[in-house]
């Protein structure tokens, strides 16, 4: 009775704890009744609609966590063998937070069922401060904490590839050590690697200026429209990989782009990657450098270089196969409405009917083609997706009609507002059909074409 009682009493704490407007519990009152004590804070979904592998997850974290308190082994729940993982922190000026950070990981860590064999790696990407001596006094302390030196600045992508190299187990983790991040939460990636390689969080909400959050909008845009990454949240530091995958990936980036190129470098190779809500704290210690100058005009030259190179290839083929498609429907169309008119007698009187119906072929070659072919959707055609992609065509329309009339009544020569007009139609129909019509259904099985 005293094991279920307790069960259920840090299950409820949970619940509060995880709901999107969690009342407020004083930190004395938690202690009084042990709930410190016996949970782990297992907030990752914060999400009202939880899949059913979630919800027995989040049951059993917290049956194991009591479990834990009585000194029974939580292996038997659990079916999935244990992995070995390499945990890593890339840091650079947290001596604050460096050994709350890897302790924390510690305790989480050794009573996880997911995880047998472990490491975890300290990657010093040349702190101005004392994060060093504090990381290897924490070596010294735990035999399974090392310490990688850069001994200048390399920046954060650098830090990372030092991580991935120096990892020695099957599975790679990687999170930031400024404590925004909840360790618990890396159980409900680790649930996944049953069905997935890589499994990834993305910060559900994420806890930033707004300034902050705009700039990571528009950060994700790009990549998805320069590289056709589509992801939720590409730079949050919560990241888990198979590390066969990931050592053998040529990565350039040194900087900021460096997440993106990993999981552009991923998908291009087919890799199924899950995505995982979890929750961002706000920074209590040390400063973020990631909104300086110098790392955001590094990111940008970088992503620049990867898109001139192999990487960026993606977009321009989307671009030339969308430009030979609309002159294939263009054709199609022309073709269409001179076979009606000349072929038949009841077209030939009714022209405006002749052109309906060309025209009507022709964008339902472009639906299925730019579809299949241009996009590389794979997925069953939706009511919704046809929807908007007749939603766009209509917003072509009205774009090429009226702006040629605007233009023309502005006094510009009319071949010219028809290029204008024309270019303009063909650019508003490119980025709604690649970001719009054309998107991915909401799933978080990122299961890519090559």
């Amino acid at each position: 009775m005293a094991l279920l009682y307790q069960l259920s009493y840090v299950g409820f704490y949970e619940l509060i704890r995880t709901s999107p407007n969690p009342p407020r519990l004083h930190k004395k009152t938690a202690s009084r009744h042990h709930l410190k004590k016996n949970s782990y804070a297992f907030s990752g979904v914060l999400n009202t609609t939880l899949s059913t592998v979630e919800v027995k997850h989040r049951l059993y974290v917290q049956l194991t966590k009591v479990l834990v308190s009585f000194n029974y082994s939580p292996r038997r729940l659990y079916s999935m063998k244990p992995i070995s993982l390499s945990i890593f922190f890339p840091t650079y000026n947290e001596e604050e937070n460096i050994t709350e950070t890897v302790e924390r990981t510690i305790d989480v860590v050794e009573k996880s069922p997911y995880v047998g064999d472990y490491e975890i790696l300290v990657i010093n990407d040349g702190s101005t401060d004392h994060t060093l001596d504090v990381a290897q006094r924490l070596a010294a302390k735990y035999p399974q904490v090392r310490v990688v030196d850069h001994g200048k600045n390399r920046g954060y992508g650098a830090a990372l590839k030092t991580g991935i190299a120096a990892a020695t187990k099957e599975y790679v983790f990687f999170t930031d050590a400024d404590l925004q991040f909840d360790i618990i939460e890396l159980q409900n990636l680790l649930v996944h690697l049953s069905e997935y390689p890589v499994v990834i969080g993305y910060r559900a909400p994420r806890v930033d200026p707004a300034m902050r959050l705009l700039n990571a909008k528009a950060w994700n845009m790009l990549n998805r429209f320069f590289f056709g990454l589509k992801v939720r949240d590409i730079d949050c530091a919560f990241k888990l990989f198979k590390r066969s995958l990931v050592q053998n990936l040529r990565l350039r980036s040194q900087g900021a782009m460096i997440s993106a190129e990993t999981l552009i470098r991923l998908k291009r190779r087919g890799v199924s990657i899950k995505e995982v809500p979890v929750s961002h704290l706000p920074r209590t210690a040390g400063s973020a450098t990631g909104a300086k100058p110098s790392v955001i005009i590094r990111a940008f030259r970088e992503m620049v270089a990867l898109y001139r190179g192999e990487l960026g290839l993606v977009t321009h083929k989307q671009i030339l196969k969308f430009m030979a498609v609309g002159v294939l429907n263009t054709a199609l169309d022309l073709s269409a409405y001179v076979a009606l008119t000349r072929g038949t007698e009841v077209f030939a009187q009714h022209l405006v009917a002749a052109k309906l119906f060309s025209f009507l072929l022709g964008t339902i070659s472009s639906l299925l083609i730019n579809r299949y072919w241009t996009f590389g959707v794979r997925e069953k055609i939706t009511f919704f997706e046809v929807l908007r992609f007749y939603a766009v065509v209509s917003i072509s329309l009205a774009i090429n009609v009226e702006g040629l009339n605007i233009l023309l009544r502005l006094g510009m020569y009319d071949l010219a507002a028809l290029i204008i007009t024309t270019g303009l139609t063909f650019g508003t129909n490119f980025v709604l059909s690649k970001f719009w019509v054309f998107r991915p259904s909401r799933t978080t099985d990122l299961a890519t074409q090559a």
